[in-house]
C-alpha cells in the first residue's frame, strides 16, 4: 500500500513537470543558442520551442544571460565526466595530452552546439554576475584539465606552471574545430581513427612549440 498522500502525490507531479521544462528549455535552448547565436536567439524563441510559457522560463533563471551560464556549466560538467578517467590511464607523456585532446576532440565532433555555446558563451565573461560565473566555470574545467595534464608538461619541455595554458588550447583548439566544421557543413563525420590522429598530431606540435 502507497504512503503516499493525495497532497504529497500532487507535489511529486509538480516537481517532475517543473524538472521536464527546465529539462526541454535547456535541450531545446542549447540548439537555438548555438544555431542563431547568443544575441539573435530570443527568450520567446526557446519557450516556444520548449513547448512552455514565458513566464516558465523566469521562474527557473533570472534573465537569458543565467540560462547561457547553466548551459556552460552543463555542457563542461558532461565534458569533465568524460576527461577524468583518462588521467587515470597510465601513458607516457605525449599519450597522456594526446588522450585528454582526442576526448576534448571526439566530445565537440559529436555534440556541435556544445562548441559553439562554449566559443560564443566565452565573450560574455565581461558581462555582469553572469558572465563572471561563466568565466569561473570555464576556468575551473582548465584547472581541472590542466591538473590531469601536468604529469605530462616537463617531459614534453612545457613549462608546469602554465598547465593551465596548455588546458586552454587543447580546448579551444577542439570547440573552434567542431564549431566551423559544424557551421560550414563540412567534416562532421570524421572517423574516430582521424580524431586520434589528430590529437597526437596536436600533442606533437605542442611539444615543439
Amino acid at each position: 500500500m502507497s504512503n503516499q498522500t493525495p497532497q504529497t502525490s500532487a507535489g511529486e507531479a509538480r516537481r517532475r513537470k517543473r524538472q521536464d521544462a527546465a529539462r526541454r528549455l535547456m535541450e531545446e535552448g542549447l540548439k537555438l543558442v548555438a544555431h542563431k547565436g547568443l544575441h539573435a536567439c530570443k527568450v520567446e524563441e526557446i519557450t516556444r520551442a520548449a513547448g512552455v510559457g514565458k513566464g516558465t522560463f523566469f521562474t527557473h533563471f533570472p534573465s537569458k544571460e543565467a540560462f547561457v551560464a547553466r548551459l556552460v556549466d552543463q555542457v563542461l560538467s558532461d565534458l569533465a565526466r568524460r576527461v577524468r578517467p583518462v588521467g587515470l590511464m597510465p601513458t607516457e607523456a605525449e599519450g597522456l595530452l594526446a588522450g585528454v585532446g582526442s576526448v576534448h576532440l571526439r566530445y565537440f565532433q559529436l555534440r556541435p552546439e556544445a562548441a559553439a555555446l562554449i566559443s560564443q558563451a566565452c565573450a560574455l565573461v565581461e558581462d555582469g554576475q553572469p558572465g563572471q560565473e561563466i568565466r569561473a566555470r570555464v576556468l575551473e574545467h582548465l584547472g581541472m584539465v590542466g591538473e590531469l595534464v601536468a604529469p605530462a608538461a616537463e617531459p614534453l619541455g612545457w613549462p608546469r606552471e602554465r598547465v593551465v595554458d596548455l588546458a586552454l588550447m587543447l580546448l579551444a583548439t577542439s570547440c573552434g574545430f567542431y564549431w566551423f566544421s559544424w557551421t560550414l557543413a563540412v567534416g562532421q563525420d570524421a572517423p574516430p581513427a582521424l580524431v586520434d590522429r589528430l590529437g597526437r598530431v596536436l600533442a606533437r606540435g605542442l611539444r615543439g612549440a
